[in-house]
């Protein structure tokens, strides 16, 4: 019974969007109005907890209380198949930036959880690896089993919160960072050289254009790869299909990820000759 009535909710805040083609325009618009007024005016979502069309006063309350008690380890990719997807997930996104990069740049894992992708950055050689993460109890198992990372418990986004670093990463964590916290004014304050980001792009949480936002802090979209979930490029063969689809459950399902890469226009700190004078 209760499947049925969250079907009907759904299929009800989905009649708003006509097409998959006005669901991406209408969610991007929605984003930047709630971006402008750093507050969720729009719902941009189809989750449960969203009413239809208005903003949920609650959302960034909720979402902070959420990440700050929960306690199941889901982001230490116990389960094999999710390890393996998750490890995968980390190769792709490395291979955006490992020719770009040394092993003494300092790389902060917004939303890092237990430390599971800032452990594969120490496994390449990266050293000066930093963390953020609001879970209690993820970031307790991080400096347990994971010494040699440094983590830091809070939410990004708040100045008594910053961290310096070379590259910032989010592994899907950017969606996550409510709008009240001014997510593009903290990456600017923040962030040196790069910003690596893997997004569930148009589909949940708090929705931003990121060309928009970080264009305005001076960062350019110099790498942007949008895949199926089998890592083939959208519009290859075997990946030209929609690219999202309604369900008989009211449900909106996403067909493609997005990868993002900036970099700062006038990266700080930043030497022409860096590649010659430090082994990578």
């Amino acid at each position: 019974m209760l499947k049925k009535i969250r079907a009907l909710v759904q299929s009800i805040k989905n009649q708003k969007y006509k097409s998959p083609d006005d669901l991406y325009r209408k969610r991007t618009l929605f984003g930047q109005i709630n971006e402008f007024f750093k507050y969720q005016i729009i719902a941009s979502d189809t989750l449960a907890y969203a009413p239809p069309l208005m903003g949920n006063p609650m959302r960034a309350k909720n979402e902070k209380r959420l990440w700050r008690d929960e306690t199941d380890l889901f982001y230490e990719y116990l389960d094999d198949d999710r390890r393996e997807e998750a490890l995968k997930r980390f190769e792709f996104m490395y291979s955006m930036i490992k020719d770009r990069v040394i092993k003494t740049d300092t790389i902060l894992d917004v939303g890092c959880n237990t430390g599971f992708f800032l452990d594969q950055f120490y496994k390449k050689g990266h050293k000066n690896l930093f963390g953020i993460d609001p879970m209690k109890v993820a970031v307790k198992h991080a400096r347990e089993n994971r010494p040699y990372l440094n983590i830091k418990e809070g939410f990004f986004g708040p100045k008594k919160f910053d961290i310096n670093c070379d590259i910032m990463v989010f592994f899907g964590s950017i969606t996550r960072v409510p709008y009240s916290d001014r997510l593009f004014d903290a990456i600017d304050r923040c962030v040196s050289k790069y910003v690596l980001v893997w997004i569930h792009e148009s589909l949940d949480n708090f929705h931003r254009d990121l060309n928009v936002g970080l264009g305005k802090k001076g960062f350019i979209c110099i790498d942007k790869r949008v895949v199926n979930p089998d890592y083939i490029p959208i519009g290859y063969k075997g990946a030209d299909g929609p690219m999202f689809r309604f369900t008989d459950g009211g449900d909106v399902e996403k067909l493609f990820d997005s990868y993002f890469l900036f970099r700062r226009v006038d990266p700080e700190n930043w030497s022409t000759d860096k590649f010659d004078s430090i082994e990578k």
